[in-house]
C-alpha cells in the first residue's frame, strides 16, 4: 500500500474510534447466505458426479475455486469485523491499517485465483458435454477459451502481486 499523504491526513475529519459510523451487519449476513448456498451446490454436484460417474476436471476445478472462496469469504469477514472494512478509513486506527492492506492483498489473489478456477470448471463443462462432437469450430472456439482465460490469470495475478510498489 502506498502512504497516505499527510495533505490528506490533515483534511480527514477527527477519528471516532470508539463509537464509530459502520456498515452494519449486512456483508455478513450476505456473505454467510451466499456460502451456505454455494456450499449446498457443490455438495449437490459433486455428490450427484459421484453417484452416475467419476468426477471430472470440472468437478475438481469447481472444488478447487469453492476453496478459495471459502478463503476469500474468511478474509472479508475478518477485515470486516476486526480491521475496519466496515468504516471510513478516518476512522481506522493507524496501527490496523497495515493488517487491513495485507488482508486487501490477500482478497484480491483469492478473488483472481476462485474467478480463475470457476471459469476453467465451466470450460471443462464444456470440453466433457462436446466429447463426441463434430463440430471442429466449437472445440477450436473452446481451446481459445482455455487459452485466453489462463492468460488472463496469469496477467491479473501478475498484476496483484506486483502492481503494489
Amino acid at each position: 500500500m502506498r502512504d497516505i499523504p499527510l495533505k490528506v491526513y490533515a483534511a480527514w475529519p477527527a477519528p471516532n474510534y470508539k463509537d464509530p459510523i459502520t456498515r452494519g451487519n449486512e456483508l455478513l449476513i450476505i456473505n454467510i447466505i451466499f456460502i451456505i448456498l454455494v456450499t449446498f451446490s457443490i455438495v449437490i454436484r459433486v455428490a450427484s458426479r459421484m453417484k452416475q460417474a467419476r468426477p471430472g476436471l470440472d468437478d475438481i476445478f469447481i472444488v478447487i475455486a469453492y476453496v478459495f472462496t471459502l478463503g476469500l469469504t474468511a478474509v472479508v469477514i475478518m477485515a470486516n469485523k476486526s480491521y475496519g472494512w466496515d468504516r471510513h478509513i478516518w476512522d481506522v486506527p493507524l496501527t490496523s491499517i497495515r493488517v487491513a492492506s495485507i488482508l486487501a492483498f490477500c482478497a484480491k489473489l483469492t478473488f483472481v485465483c476462485a474467478s480463475n478456477f470457476t471459469r476453467l470448471s465451466l470450460i471443462f463443462l464444456y470440453y466433457r458435454l462436446i466429447k463426441e462432437s463434430t463440430i471442429k469450430w466449437y472445440r477450436w472456439s473452446i481451446h481459445f477459451g482455455l487459452i485466453f482465460n489462463l492468460a488472463v490469470f496469469v496477467v491479473l495475478l501478475f498484476i496483484g502481486i506486483f502492481g503494489c510498489v
